[in-house]
């Protein structure tokens, strides 16, 4: 009993650690020409978002203007059991499993004033990360074996959300020279349910967890960009780590269903635990970033970024609730310090851009790895494996005013966790993902 009581405790914090982060929950980037070019934009930086990817380039603006833009992205995700000890699970079969689909939208607006020769100002507003998947995968398996009432339909849920309020400013210290800083006034909220099995002997016993919260945090960024030559431009960026702190609650559940015992006698369904407010931390990695953009005639652009992205600040979270849940006598969960153990990671973009007339054709490749290791993958992690991102952009500039579209397909390495390599934390099984988004900007310069 002492056994499974400790089987049962380690399975619900560990539950909640793995809900508070739910995968690589960056986006690719924010705005449609940054965008189609695949983020190799830093050494660029020459529209207002400038402000996310680096803003020293509002320095070398002349114009005031406003943009507004939106980010549709309709992610696939798939989990496939067959083969591993989770399809003995009753609830689970030999086939894949397809997340709930749904279109998502992410808003971005930009403003930016140019009054002066030499100081610049920009704020904008726009959602860097982001994630949700939703399954119901688990069938519960019927009589004689029933639960209690209110059992949760979708039994896996992912989303995330932060949100950043950016004011930035920028100094043109040289004619070819110009640094700037931004500030990330973030609201970050959490939504996240999950289904866990503590004892492996018993697949009838089930967890469930549900996990809300909201809170405001601070970050940053800074830029450099030197305009070497005529033709070719770097920049150097750097996005400060930061932390939002976390307020919201949590229940945890363990389900045993009516069943006969050994006598044929029933043995009636229990629903143990509860509630409580909990207190936690949303940790947003710091980020290093170099770019190069290079006129290779007036009208065509090339450009290349390299970003590093230091996720191992999420190695470890701790969750602590106001009011301890008894899960049972002698079982109480109140907190507990987890390792995720994610990975710094490193992305390559190559993007470019090519002017004809009043129309600009925009292209772009990046390669990304993934900061998820297997010992930590589950279903509502979506970012399953390293990324390929393929853009295609279009614009055009009648007057004072401008469009901007982008397309992206997005494809995952496949990843499969076979028996051996289950942990308590993660799902064995075959994952697929692929996105595809789009992004539409409009813009006016005055």
């Amino acid at each position: 009993m002492k056994t499974i009581r400790t089987i049962i405790f380690v399975m619900c914090m560990s539950m909640l650690a793995g809900q508070l982060f739910a995968g690589g929950f960056a986006l690719t980037g924010v705005d449609s020409r940054s965008t189609s070019m695949a983020g190799a934009f830093r050494g660029l930086a020459d529209d207002p978002s400038a402000m996310y990817w680096n803003p020293a380039g509002l320095g070398f603006m002349d114009e005031n203007s406003v943009s507004l833009g939106g980010t549709f992205i309709l992610p696939k995700v798939t989990w496939d059991p067959s083969g591993t000890t989770v399809v003995n699970n009753p609830g689970y079969g030999a086939q894949e499993y397809e997340a709930n689909k749904k279109l998502t939208m992410f808003p971005s607006v930009f403003a930016t004033m140019a009054t002066s020769p030499r100081l610049k100002y920009g704020l904008a507003f726009y959602v860097p990360y982001g994630l949700g998947t939703t399954w119901d995968a688990y069938k519960l398996p019927g009589s004689p074996f029933v639960y209690e009432a209110g059992f949760p339909e979708d039994e896996m849920k992912s989303s995330i959300a932060v949100m950043d309020l950016h004011p930035s400013v920028a100094y043109q210290i040289l004619p070819n020279l110009s640094v700037g800083a931004g500030l990330s006034l973030m609201y970050g909220t959490i939504d996240i349910d999950q289904l866990k099995f503590p004892d492996p002997s018993n697949p009838y016993a089930l967890i469930t967890s549900e996990l809300a919260g909201s809170g405001i945090g601070f970050g940053g960024n800074l830029g450099l960009l030197f305009k070497a030559t005529e033709c070719l431009s770097v920049g150097l960026t750097g996005k400060l780590p930061a932390e939002v702190p976390l307020e919201g609650d949590a229940s945890v559940y363990l389900w045993t269903p009516a069943h006969p015992d050994d006598d044929g006698n029933l043995v009636p369904a229990m629903k143990l635990g509860g509630k409580s407010d909990i207190e936690a931390t949303l940790n947003i990695p710091a980020e290093l970033a170099l770019g190069f953009a290079y006129k290779v005639f007036p009208n065509w652009t090339v450009s290349l970024d390299y970003a590093y992205t230091m996720w191992e600040s999420l190695e470890t979270v701790k969750v602590e609730m106001k009011d301890p849940i008894t899960i049972m006598p002698g079982m109480v969960v109140s907190e507990s310090e987890l390792i995720l153990n994610w990975e710094n990671t490193s992305r390559i973009s190559l993007g470019t851009e090519y002017q004809r007339g009043c129309n600009k054709i925009r292209g772009g490749f990046f390669f990304e790895q993934t900061p998820i290791p297997e010992a930590t993958q589950i279903p509502t992690i979506s970012d399953v494996g390293n990324k390929y991102s393929f853009n295609l952009g279009w614009g055009r500039q009648i007057g004072q005013f401008g469009v901007n579209a982008n397309v992206q397909y997005m494809l995952f390495d496949e990843r499969e966790i076979d028996s051996a390599g289950q942990t308590a934390n993660n799902m064995a099984g075959t994952y697929h993902s692929q996105s595809t988004s789009g992004n539409i900007g409009l813009s006016y310069s005055f």
